[in-house]
């Protein structure tokens, strides 16, 4: 009874949310219904973290989003055109059609991978987060001379000012500049061709085909050079990110440290006119020794060649600003001779600070002296003082400087596949350590033995015709090759055999050939009159040489030797003879 009235009395307590005390401590381990009141203040204490997680993740993905972590100058990519599509080898077979011939479609070409140049980047981030890019391979081709489809184009966008090479040689493949500015980085392969494509008068059906050519594959080297109007020059600290936030409505890091800026920013000043807009590039601070590679100016340098004129900022504040201003020039100068000659003007900033003001036109003094120029100014990009003038200025003077490029780089062309080649741009490579062994390299050639299809004799066939044709089986045997060695072309090989006939031929022309060939050596071929035979080479003349006799006791034929068949046959007197 006791023990009912306690449960009674906790069930009570429990329902109307009383305090736990009353409760013993037997029973508050025993019940379930006592452990509401530690689910409640879970509930709470999670209520508590949740603003606490929320702030952090916000403030990860705003470091995710900051466009310090997002600005990527260079990159490297891998490209690969799409393989064209095998050709086909069928024969048209139809009822009404007798010998209806070949029918097999050629394979379709592959795709191309195409860099463009999109306005609306400023970063190279895109390609950075997508390293290895493959085209659309091409269908192969399929009877009744239908062609297979081509494959589908990649295209990859890069923002303006975009700079190509090869990675391997570092060669200039070319620039993207304007907006909507296509370049063929590697081209899609050709589609292999059908046994239709083969038919000729004399092989009215031919069983061969092609494969599908490879398409170019390549790693790419991507460099960005910002398109500006104006680039910012000066020492660490000189106001270059406060002028750009005053002038434009940029918003980049400003602080009182030097380098605080660690990557480019780009700026549109609005002058007022319809299309006036200046275009400012805001790069890290230079110190001594940057063209070198000290500090982080180096890095980003490249980004104001593009530039028209350089805006160069000295700092007012500093112990000796007519020594930052030449040290800056000389860096310029180590760098790049082409940048240092770009006109410049050069603007005091600071005025608002009064040692500065004071000193004001002493220090225009020497600057003009300094720069061999008048295009001076003093201005304050904290207050703004002199700040739109300066841009007004600006505007006019970038107007009035023509258009003028880096000077060319060396090039190099993509387009051009490896069938386009020279066939005669080829080489033997042998080594002594391995005799019997040679090596045939070229462009033109491993591109054929990609594309023959080994599997069809004809095909083989044809490949020895091409090396005939080439003069490379020539040139093998000049270099000492025999029969039986080892001829590799790509990852191909295969047995040297000067002295194989071609079966499509005529004998007759083979025949004269070696006439041509024997007087050429000053020897004389007497061509002896054959007598008439059935066959050429084997049939009974040549297999039945032996006569057979009759069996013999081992169970063997015996042969009538020639001595035994020229005596006179006498018959015995148990033999048989037949009669009509």
């Amino acid at each position: 009874m006791v023990v009912l009235c306690r449960f009674l009395l906790v069930f009570f307590l429990s329902t109307h949310g009383l305090v736990q005390a009353f409760i013993p401590h037997t029973y508050h381990r025993s019940l379930p219904l006592l452990k509401l009141q530690s689910k409640t203040s879970d509930v709470t204490d999670w209520d508590k973290l949740q603003p606490k997680i929320e702030r952090k993740a916000k403030e990860k993905q705003q470091q995710k989003d900051d466009p310090e972590w997002k600005f990527f100058d260079t990159a490297r990519i891998h490209v690969t055109g799409g393989d064209g599509g095998n050709g086909c080898v069928a024969f048209r077979r139809e009822k009404g059609v007798a010998m209806g011939g070949p029918s097999g479609g050629r394979g379709g070409d592959g795709g191309n991978i195409i860099l463009v140049c999109d306005s609306g980047l400023n970063t190279l981030a895109p390609s950075r987060n997508r390293v290895h890019i493959r085209a659309q391979n091409g269908m192969n081709g399929t009877g009744k001379s239908r062609n297979g489809c081509a494959g589908v184009d990649e295209r990859i966008f890069v923002p303006p000012g975009t700079i190509v090479r090869e990675m391997l040689t570092q060669k200039v493949a070319g620039e993207l500049k304007e907006h909507g500015q296509e370049l063929l980085v590697a081209r899609g392969g050709r589609g292999g061709r059908g046994n239709a494509a083969f038919k000729t008068a004399r092989r009215t059906a031919p069983k061969l085909s092609e494969r599908g050519e490879p398409g170019a594959a390549r790693w790419l080297s991507l460099e960005l050079k910002l398109v500006a109007d104006v680039g910012f020059l000066g020492k660490p600290n000189a106001g270059k990110s406060t002028l750009l936030a005053a002038s434009t409505s940029a918003k980049p890091k400003i602080a009182n440290y030097p380098f605080t800026t660690i990557v480019p920013n780009l700026g549109v000043c609005d002058i007022g006119e319809e299309g006036a807009g200046l275009v400012l590039c805001d790069i890290p601070g230079l110190i001594e020794g940057a063209s070198s590679g000290v500090g982080m100016g180096s890095t980003f340098l490249r980004h104001v060649q593009r530039c028209k004129v350089l805006l160069h900022l000295v700092d007012g504040t500093s112990d000796d600003p007519i020594r930052d201003f030449v040290t800056i020039n000389e860096e310029l100068k180590s760098y790049d001779e082409f940048l240092a000659q770009k006109p410049q003007v050069v603007v005091l900033n600071k005025i608002d600070v009064s040692e500065v003001k004071e000193r004001k036109e002493e220090l225009l003094e020497k600057l003009r002296e300094a720069a061999g120029h008048s295009r001076v100014v003093a201005i304050s990009g904290a207050t703004r003082d002199n700040v739109q003038e300066l841009m007004a200025r600006l505007k006019k003077f970038c107007d009035a400087q023509p258009v003028v490029d880096l000077p060319e780089p060396r090039q190099i062309d993509f387009t051009k596949a490896a069938l386009e080649s020279d066939s005669d741009d080829f080489e033997i490579v042998s080594d002594p350590a391995y005799p019997g062994q040679w090596r045939v390299k070229g462009e033109y050639i491993e591109q054929i033995a990609k594309m023959t299809h080994w599997d069809y004799p004809e095909a083989v066939e044809r490949f020895g015709r091409q090396l005939v044709a080439l003069g490379i089986a020539a040139e093998l045997q000049r270099r000492g090759a025999v029969d039986g060695d080892l001829v590799m072309v790509d990852k191909y090989d295969f047995d040297f055999a000067p002295g194989l006939t071609n079966p499509y031929i005529p004998v007759e022309l083979l025949e004269k050939d070696a006439m041509y060939e024997e007087k050429q050596q000053g020897g004389i071929l007497i061509e002896q009159p054959m007598e008439w035979r059935p066959f050429r080479s084997g049939g009974y003349l040549d297999d039945d040489i032996e006569e057979l006799l009759s069996f013999n006791e081992d169970g063997d034929w015996d042969i009538l030797d020639e001595a035994e068949a020229m005596e006179e046959f006498s018959y015995e007197e148990d033999d048989d003879i037949w009669q009509a």
